[in-house]
């Protein structure tokens, strides 16, 4: 790919860097087929034992949703990872911040911050 593309050596450099450190994300995305083919009541522990409840609570009004409703909420979770220095094109999306750190509006948010 970048051979090909004849890509500067420090982009190349930042293309590993992303595929290496995005693996996780690329997998947990794999998997969310699988898990939709389980029952509810398995997709719920699976959410609560995977953390999304503490995801939900770094955003004000989805603190202590049912268990139903984090379920019907992990549906609509994409994992995504952005690299350092690379813009967040998102609108009308919801992104909360597990890893790293993000300038937003003259702020620098850190680990479950949301923005969006």
């Amino acid at each position: 790919l970048m051979e090909t593309r004849c890509l500067p050596t420090a982009l190349q450099t930042r293309v590993r860097k992303h595929l290496h450190e995005s693996f996780k994300v690329h997998r947990q995305r794999h998997q969310r087929a699988t898990i939709r083919c389980l029952s509810a009541g398995l997709q719920g522990e699976i959410a609560l034992a995977s953390g999304a409840d503490r995801v939900c609570s770094c955003v004000w009004y989805l603190r202590d949703v049912s268990q139903d409703v984090l379920v019907e909420l992990v549906h609509n979770f994409v994992p995504d990872m952005y690299s350092p220095g690379e813009y967040i094109i998102r609108k009308r999306a919801l992104s909360i911040i597990r890893r790293g750190s993000c300038w937003f509006k003259g702020r620098i948010l850190l680990r479950d911050s949301a923005v969006g």
